[in-house]
């Protein structure tokens, strides 16, 4: 097992919990009703699962001071003051377990209703919510208040602490020991759930708390990424997208590219490019650039040298979400084109590829960084393979 960091909890607990009463503060609020896990996490401190699955089977409901009530589908009676160790949690309260929200509507309304009243909640901060229980809320909070904070969560989320920092630099280091493990593993003969078997099985092993996505493309072309029992052959590039959450919660995304024996030509030159159009996305992300620029940028270079572009977002965020803000795309498939912050943890996710034989090969390389006051500091430390030249 990996030997994770041990960061002061305490102080990146109270570090998180200031942000967010300063934004409760700010938007005079005196309760939050979280529902996603990585706010809960992030406020809370409390882990819930990641799994799809998981999205609507939990709430919190939190005051000012911290203190909250965690609703979960692991107890079956109402357990007052659960943890010793995490003393802000009032209590954990049973929801129905391991099933969608939808069918239970309305336990859901009346368990909330009775937290959120008995605490004397008047002006509340809600995110993820279903409309059909925001409605069953308002209906029955008459006199409160239900306010929107999901963007304003997310943004407290931008610019990430020391120590946050510090823990995604070693699920990156995870992640990358897990893709060397992929490309070097890789023979003829193989089939794309191989691939994925290796890099899964260095993730687990290393301790990681949820492995996040794990794909990979073997002559399936642009955008069919994921594994359908293709077999390597002898010369094929193949490229996979894996993903974690280390230790507290904190992701790390990244692709590379492998080869089974020596790619035909032309492959191996349209990968130099990509590698090279990587690189002019790094030098193009310092604090002050929007994300558009850095998204530009890397496309500009591939467009020159007559390769297929990127056409999805160069990157994202990377903290209690694989993917979350800042978005890095095109100005106008944005709501919003951020300026880069140091730091910022990011992700750059070139793409390209070049037909060889009437098919289309798809390369692909991601790796994660944090933006300093010079640029960026690469955080996945995996090697690309063995025509990095």
């Amino acid at each position: 097992m990996y030997e994770w960091p041990r960061v002061d909890e305490g102080t990146l607990r109270a570090r998180r919990r200031e942000r967010v009463a300063e934004l409760m503060s700010r938007r005079g609020l005196d309760h939050l009703l979280l529902t996603s896990f990585d706010a809960i996490r992030y406020a809370t401190d409390y882990r819930s699962l990641i799994i799809a699955e998981a999205f609507d089977w939990f709430a919190v409901v939190m005051d000012v001071e911290g203190e909250c009530d965690v609703f979960v589908p692991w107890v079956d009676e109402v357990r007052e003051h659960p943890d010793p160790e995490m003393p802000w949690i009032a209590s954990e309260r049973p929801m129905p377990s391991w099933t969608p929200m939808h069918p239970h509507l309305g336990y859901w309304v009346r368990e909330l209703v009775g937290s959120l009243r008995a605490r004397g909640a008047r002006r509340v901060g809600f995110e993820l919510v279903y409309g059909d229980l925001l409605e069953g809320l308002r209906s029955e909070l008459a006199g409160a208040e239900l306010v929107p904070i999901a963007a304003d969560l997310q943004d407290l989320r931008l610019r990430k602490d020391p120590l946050e920092i510090e823990l995604l630099a070693a699920a990156s280091h995870v992640n990358s020991r897990a893709a060397e493990a992929a490309m070097r593993g890789a023979r003829p003969g193989m089939l794309d759930f191989d691939v994925l078997g290796l890099a899964m099985d260095s993730l687990q092993r290393a301790g990681v708390e949820f492995l996040s996505h794990s794909l990979c493309n073997v002559r399936r072309g642009s955008g069919t990424w994921f594994a359908a029992g293709n077999e390597l052959r002898e010369g094929d590039a193949f490229f996979f997208d894996i993903g974690c959450y280390g230790r507290g919660g904190y992701a790390s995304d990244m692709a590379r590219t492998g080869f089974v024996g020596e790619p035909p030509a032309p492959v191996q030159d349209a990968y130099r490019e990509l590698l090279e159009a990587l690189r002019v996305g790094e030098e193009a992300a310092r604090p002050g650039v929007r994300a558009s620029e850095v998204h530009e940028a890397v496309n500009a270079y591939l467009r020159g040298r007559g390769l297929a572009i990127t056409p999805y977002s160069m990157g994202h965020g990377v903290g209690l979400r694989a993917c979350e803000l800042p978005t890095i795309h095109r100005a106008d498939r944005m709501g919003r084109d951020q300026a880069l912050e140091e730091g910022m943890v990011i992700s750059l996710e070139p793409e390209t590829g070049v037909e060889v034989d009437g098919r289309f090969v798809l390369l692909k390389v991601e790796d994660n960084y944090v933006v300093e006051s010079d640029g960026l500091r690469r955080l996945t430390d995996a090697e690309y393979g063995p025509l990095d030249v």
